[in-house]
């Protein structure tokens, strides 16, 4: 009893001590934010822990890993959100901790409670928050790795069944058994056939049926008709006068075409099947055979639709490329006769899955299809060949004959390197269907097809966007003259624009182009790459593995690169910047420069594929530093002074320049040297460390004006008066002498022959100071000639002026045109005729 009693004195006490404890050392109450914070972080751990166990089963299927994919993605947005909440809180935290500054040492004077109680605060705040955005870390790269291995086991399944070895198309066994189990698929379809009648007899009366039938034709030719008669009503139909459209309406018209062609027949597929399954009359087998015949009509469709936008068979006026009429419906018929095969094929693969069918039967149905693909295109290439050469001759014939013969078609020059591609293709493909590769032949006929599909698209969109923003918004339109006063832009800013806007345009366009050929059919290219990946052996350098795809990726990338940025550098040079109105040497200068990063960038790129981060490049580098100061030094030299040519500029293209006796015009600037072409027209080239380090007289540089002297002497018995007004209006009367500063006329020296006089004069254009120097002359003589001055003998060497380049060396002569031909004035003038 006695203890039962101390229990419970004990334990009112304990309940007296809590209620009296001082508030100051409860604990802090917890933050909501990281309380949801960690919860989401438990959540997502355990949706970690589900996947990881599911993708260690074997046997998984491509849908299964498209699932576990769209499981993953949404733990992997919530950990990046959740570190883009933490971090800046954990870095707020640490920022109040810090202005609270450090607790009193021992002896000072004590801080107030609240302080101390705010620093405790803090100090637990950042130690949660700091070990949740460890943990959300830790998570996130967790969710990668998972992410990686899914891509993996995707990549390794696409692959083993992309190169699996089945049996060879021209085995005779093969045949023996798709015959066979081309029977077993006809019972089992004919199974299938009186399954479904009788699931919609349980559900739906005989008579309903018939008007669901009925219904569904209905629909469909409702639908088609109505396609195609909105498609005559807004078609441009033919020009009275045969001639071809402007470019822009021909672009509308092929969008016309590609549009109603291509959604018409899905369209309709589509609707009668969801009217058909919306009365819940067809059983899941019979709606996946139905799926499989509404992609079938949509791969038909669009392919159909995109050649016959593109090519216009029949209908040269509005097409785009510049294909002769049999060109264009040789590679229409044949190519729609391939997209059918495809279709096709697409809708009995359907039908195979759906049946259960033998492996063989579908392995024979790719084959076939395989095999009729590569002779479309085996003929369509013969037939391409056979009308070149036709016309060909009959261009010959009339030119023989005299006549105006058609101009060249481009099939002769860019269809014969995509022929010679194509053939290589059908080589590929019927070797494989021979080597029993027949899954790998059906997926590469597939892609040629899709291939050729989507860069006739890019080729009509390029087209719209070269004729709208061309031909649409060119400064000399009346479209870009509202444009401009609407937006207040002058017009050659607005064109400027609209290049720079067309670029984009076409830059995205063509990503999303290699994006669709590379990843369509529910693959990607990397799915193909993988598997010689694995075939490959990797070279161990460090921790950087090497191998022969990583090898092959990096120079495939590297040339792309390199192709890129020198079509962006002529895209810069030739359309952007000549609107801009800045020099020829800025523009220049400004695209070289675009240039030489555009490879460099390329060059990053192809070395981060190996595996060489900026960490290996520069050991490499230090490496190879002896080797690049002894035997490089006069290469890294020249590299580095055409940098400082091109940005700096002291000299730039179009410069007259002197340099080591070699006198002539700037007329290109690289990296390594400079090209100077004289007045002999002989081209000399010049490293560009001579152009930095050594003496250069560039007559150019600041401006294009230059000195003219002209050197002359008289008897004694001249007014030397005269002499001066004379020499003064020759000068003035110039069209290339300058006025500012005037002409002036200088006695140099009394000889014996007779008073040495120089006429001293500016002209506008240094590269004309010949021609002037030899129109004064004409004009000194016929004045002097009028006026009775007497030229004494010269007994003295002619000055040298101060530059005379060759008149016709003149790189502008449009400059000038006054200078051209001089006509005679009142008063005296020029009398020669210049060539400059």
């Amino acid at each position: 009893m006695r203890r039962t009693v101390v229990r419970i004195a004990s334990l009112l006490a304990l309940i007296l001590c809590m209620l009296a404890a001082p508030a100051v050392q409860a604990a802090p109450p917890t933050d909501p934010a990281i309380a949801t914070a960690r919860e989401r972080l438990e959540a997502n751990r355990s949706a970690l822990d589900a996947l990881d166990a599911a993708l260690g089963v074997e046997g998984l299927r491509a849908p299964d890993l498209d699932d576990l994919r769209t499981r993953l993605d949404p733990v992997r947005r919530d950990l990046q959100t959740r570190g883009e909440i933490l971090t800046p809180r954990a870095a707020d935290a640490k920022m109040r901790l810090e202005e609270l500054g450090a607790p009193p040492a021992a002896g000072a004077a004590p801080e107030d409670a609240s302080v101390t109680a705010d620093r405790e605060h803090l100090k637990a705040l950042t130690a949660d928050i700091d070990g949740l955005v460890k943990q959300n870390r830790a998570l996130a790269a967790r969710a990668d790795q998972l992410s990686e291995r899914i891509s993996t086991r995707r990549r390794e399944l696409f692959t083993g069944q992309l190169f699996e070895r089945s049996i060879s198309i021209v085995d005779p066994s093969l045949w023996a058994t798709g015959a066979t189990a081309l029977q077993a698929g006809y019972r089992s379809l004919s199974l299938l056939v009186t399954d479904s009648f009788s699931y919609a007899r349980q559900r739906q009366d005989l008579l309903t049926l018939a008007a669901l039938s009925f219904g569904v034709l209905a629909i469909v030719g409702i639908i088609v008709f109505l396609g195609r008669a909105l498609r005559r009503r807004l078609s441009g139909g033919q020009p009275a006068d045969g001639v071809a459209l402007p470019r822009l309406r021909a672009v509308r018209e092929a969008i016309k075409v590609a549009v109603f062609e291509s959604l018409v027949g899905p369209l309709a597929t589509i609707a009668a099947v969801n009217f058909l399954t919306g009365f819940d009359i067809v059983p899941p087998r019979a709606a996946e055979i139905l799926h499989g015949l509404v992609v079938a009509v949509f791969i038909h469709s669009v392919g159909r639709a995109l050649a016959k936008s593109l090519l216009a068979p029949g209908q040269p006026w509005r097409r785009l490329p510049a294909f002769s009429d049999a060109t264009a419906s040789a590679i229409f018929r044949y190519y729609s006769w391939s997209v059918t095969v495809l279709a096709v094929a697409s809708f009995v693969n359907a039908l195979n899955r759906a049946l259960f069918t033998p492996v063989a039967l579908t392995v024979l149905a790719s084959g076939i299809g395989v095999v009729f693909i590569s002779v479309f295109i085996g003929l369509m290439l013969v037939s391409i060949g056979r009308i070149a050469e036709e016309e060909e001759a009959r261009a010959i014939s009339l030119a023989e004959s005299g006549g105006d013969s058609e101009p060249p078609s481009i099939e002769s020059s860019s269809l014969s390197r995509v022929r010679t591609v194509l053939w290589l293709v059908i080589a590929v493909m019927v070797g494989a269907l021979v080597a029993g590769y027949v899954s790998f032949a059906s997926f590469l006929g597939a892609r040629i097809l899709v291939a050729a599909a989507v860069l006739a698209a890019l080729y009509i969109l390029y087209s719209l966007i070269d004729a709208f923003f061309g031909e649409g918004l060119a400064a000399d339109t009346h479209r870009s003259r509202m444009l401009s006063k609407t937006l207040g832009l002058r017009t050659k800013s607005l064109e400027v624009i609209a290049t720079l806007i067309s670029g984009l345009l076409k830059l995205f366009l063509f990503v999303v182009a290699a994006l669709v050929m590379a990843g369509s059919w529910g693959t990607s290219s990397a799915d193909i790459m993988e598997t010689i990946d694995r075939v490959s052996f990797g070279v161990h350098i460090g921790t950087t593995t090497i191998t022969l795809w990583n090898v092959l990726y990096a120079v495939a990338l590297l040339i792309v690169g390199i192709l890129l940025a020198r079509g962006l550098q002529k895209w810069v040079s030739s359309k952007l910047l000549p609107g801009t109105g800045m020099e020829a040497s800025l523009q220049t200068s400004i695209s070289t420069i675009i240039g030489y990063v555009g490879i460099i960038f390329a060059i990053m790129i192809a070395m981060g594929q190996i595996g060489l981060n900026l960490e290996n490049i520069a050991l490499v580098a230090g490496a190879l530093s002896v080797g690049i100061g002894f035997g490089l030094q006069a290469i890294i030299s020249n590299f580095v002074s055409g940098l400082i040519l091109l940005t700096e500029r002291p000299i730039r293209v179009g410069d007259t320049i002197n340099v080591k006796g070699e006198e002539g015009y700037v007329r290109r600037i690289s990296v390594r040297s400079t090209e100077i072409e004289t007045f002999e027209r002989a081209t000399v080239i010049v490293p560009n460390s001579d152009l930095i380090t050594g003496m250069v007289k560039n007559w150019t540089h600041s401006n294009t004006t230059g000195r003219v002297i002209v050197a002359l002497n008289v008897t004694y018995d001249s007014d030397v008066e005269e002499v001066r007004d004379i020499l003064v209006a020759c000068a003035c009367d110039h069209p290339q002498v300058l006025q500012s500063p005037p002409p002036r006329v200088f006695i140099t020296k009394f000889a014996d022959a007779g008073i040495l006089f120089e006429l001293r004069c500016v002209v506008a254009n240094v590269d004309y100071s010949l021609t002037v120097k030899s129109d004064l002359h004409f004009s000194i003589l016929r004045r002097f000639r009028q006026r009775g001055v007497v030229m004494a003998s010269q007994p003295w060497a002619a000055a040298a002026p101060a530059h005379e380049p060759e008149p016709e060396a003149a790189p502008e002569p449009q400059a000038a045109p006054e200078a051209s031909v001089t006509p005679p004035r009142k008063g005296g003038g020029s009398i020669g005729a210049s060539t400059g």
